[in-house]
């Protein structure tokens, strides 16, 4: 699940949060066209980091306060218009705080037209001893265009009181626009489980990558980038011949992080032809 929106309310019943961001290629480059970002959600300037892609737009997604708290509602609504390309990223790992008996919910809707590339890279959620969270994602990909979204999460017991968070759950559901399924995939684990699943490893996230067979990635190449990144890394085909599935363990969230970047630029050079510049953050 999938959206990198982080809330600031910490009161019983959360803060409901909507986003809305609207992305069209003009004048040779994309931009942004409509944005709809309130607070505590704030948006940066546009950047335009490639030489080789000079059209691709990059914006981070930034967060006023201290993370996602109990009862978080999160929305965010992402149109990439015909021949578009976007980057959407956070500046940070975005911690989520115990759930006090309900969790934080984030949802997203996207839709990728003809020949555009989208692509939903978020920093991995730090999950706090009875943290809650639920990723929900839904997006429609034009047959010749290109999603990709990473996303994850690592564990995280400030006080060493052996706690764990109390659940993880991501569902993603990719569609054509004619409403055809392509991939739905769902997951849900609590802390207790990870710990005795995985022993060490307290970290793990997905990339999903929706393209065009000829703007795909080798499996293994991608592997080798994440388990060089000190992470446990497996890749497989996606049903329909959609694309890509990635999935990655790793120790602690900053293998983690350095893991999903680099998969993350694999990916995105094999679906634009061309090496991408280092996102600073």
């Amino acid at each position: 699940m999938r959206s990198p929106l982080p809330s600031c309310s910490a009161s019983e019943t959360g803060r409901a949060v909507e986003a809305a961001l609207s992305v069209d290629h003009a004048g040779g480059r994309s931009i942004l066209r409509r944005q709809h970002v309130g607070y505590p959600l704030h948006v940066t300037r546009g950047f335009y980091l490639d030489a080789l892609r000079p059209d691709l737009l990059t914006l981070y997604l930034q967060s006023a306060s201290g993370g996602l708290y109990a009862g978080d509602r999160i929305a965010l609504d992402l149109a990439v218009a015909r021949d578009a390309a976007f980057h959407l990223t956070t500046q940070a790992a975005t911690v989520v705080h115990d759930r006090r008996g309900i969790g934080a919910v984030q949802r997203q809707t996207v839709n990728v037209d003809t020949n555009a590339f989208c692509a939903i890279t978020t920093d991995p959620y730090v999950l706090f001893p009875g943290a809650s969270l639920a990723l929900e994602t839904t997006a429609v990909v034009a047959a010749n265009a290109v999603l990709c979204v990473a996303d994850g999460f690592a564990m995280h017991d400030p006080r060493a009181n052996g706690r764990a968070f109390a659940e993880f759950s991501s569902r993603l559901r990719i569609v054509r626009p004619d409403g055809r399924l392509l991939l739905q995939d769902a997951g849900r684990i609590s802390g207790d489980e990870l710990h005795g699943a995985l022993g060490a490893r307290t970290a793990s996230a997905s990339l999903v990558l929706i393209a065009p067979l000829d703007q795909l990635p080798p499996l293994q190449t991608l592997q080798q980038v994440a388990d060089k990144s000190g992470a446990l890394a497996g890749a497989s085909a996606a049903p329909n011949e959609a694309g890509i599935v990635l999935r990655i363990l790793a120790p602690d969230g900053g293998a983690l992080s350095r893991a999903m970047d680099a998969a993350f630029h694999v990916a995105a050079q094999a679906a634009l032809g061309v090496k991408l510049a280092r996102r600073r953050k």
